[in-house]
Parts: structure tokens; C-alpha cells; sequence
């Protein structure tokens, strides 16, 4: 009897699972034929899902984004407590460290692909729009920006390995500087 796949959940896993090898590699070193020796998947398996490298990259991206921002409103949904978002985001330091490494990736090598470019703009601009919602209305809007800018350059700070300061002292320390202004 003929396996029966669930195509829709096996192109998520291959989406899922590519992620380590673009961050390992960059968007632009690895190619169709890597990518699918390392998924453990034939060339013609891939390319039935995902017509080009910049397909899957892109289908990838969004999926992860849109997985991250459905659970940040379910967040905001059951607490307002900042506490609560940078226990999340501290939980999952490594995922968003390897979606802000793929975003320079393409930034750095990619600036003549307009629609890889635009996925990164998407992805950032979800994150501040969901994260818009743990700040005040009165914050017109820029708390979930200002809470992006700051958490990116927190990552790439801890990109460093030998960095161990924490995510609850480094918010402490933005406090100082805001208490400053």
C-alpha cells in the first residue's frame, strides 16, 4: 500500500529543517543539490516543493516569522508584563540570533534581490507590529520598533560567545540610559 504524506505538513518540516544549513552556509553558498543532500531528500523532492533556492529561503523565512508572531500575540493576549516578552525572546535567543544572521546574510549579499529583501523588511516589520502590543497606545506606535532595535542589538552583542551579560541586565542598563533622557 502507497505511503500516504501530508504534503502541506512534510514542505514545513523541509522549511523547518533548513534553517541550520542557510545559517551554516549563507543563502548563497548552498545550493538546490546541497540543501537537498543535507535534508536527506532527492533534488527532484525539493524542486516538487520549492521551484527555486530563493522559493524555499523566502517560504522558510515566513513561515518561521509568522510561527513567531502568532505565539508573541498569544503572549500579549495572556499577559501585558514586559517580564513575560523577554522571558520568550530569552528562551529562543538562539532561533532569533540565526533569523538575524540570515537577514545580514541578505542584506550583505542579496541587495540586488528585491524580493529577498522585501521578505526581511516583511519579517521585521511583523515582529514590530506584533510587538507593538505590549507597549501603550500613547507610545504611538514606535515601543514595538524601539523594542526590535534594541533586541538586534542585544543579539548581535551576544553573537559574541564570550558575552554573558544577561537579557534582565541589559534591560536594566536601558533603563538607566532612559531614566537619563
Amino acid at each position: 500500500m502507497p505511503k500516504i504524506v501530508d504534503h502541506n505538513l512534510y514542505r514545513i518540516e523541509l522549511l523547518s529543517k533548513s534553517l541550520p544549513i542557510f545559517v551554516a552556509k549563507g543563502v548563497a553558498s548552498v545550493s538546490m543539490r546541497e540543501l537537498s543532500k543535507e535534508l536527506g531528500v532527492s533534488t527532484g523532492t525539493l524542486y516538487h516543493y520549492f521551484p527555486t533556492k530563493e522559493s524555499l529561503f523566502a517560504s522558510m523565512v515566513k513561515h518561521l516569522v509568522s510561527s513567531d508572531a502568532e505565539e508573541i500575540v498569544k503572549l500579549s493576549e495572556e499577559t501585558k508584563n514586559l517580564d513575560d516578552i523577554l522571558q520568550f525572546v530569552t528562551q529562543k535567543e538562539g532561533h532569533f540570533l540565526n533569523l538575524m544572521l540570515l537577514a545580514v546574510d541578505v542584506k550583505r549579499h542579496h541587495s540586488n534581490s528585491k524580493d529577498l529583501l522585501q521578505v526581511v523588511d516583511d519579517s521585521f516589520l511583523a515582529f514590530e507590529t506584533v510587538l507593538n502590543r505590549f507597549f501603550p497606545l500613547d507610545s504611538n506606535g514606535k515601543g514595538g520598533k524601539a523594542f526590535l532595535a534594541f533586541f538586534v542589538g542585544i543579539l548581535f552583542l551576544k553573537s559574541n560567545v564570550e558575552e554573558k551579560t544577561s537579557w534582565v541586565d541589559l534591560f536594566d542598563g536601558l533603563k538607566q540610559i532612559i531614566s537619563l533622557y
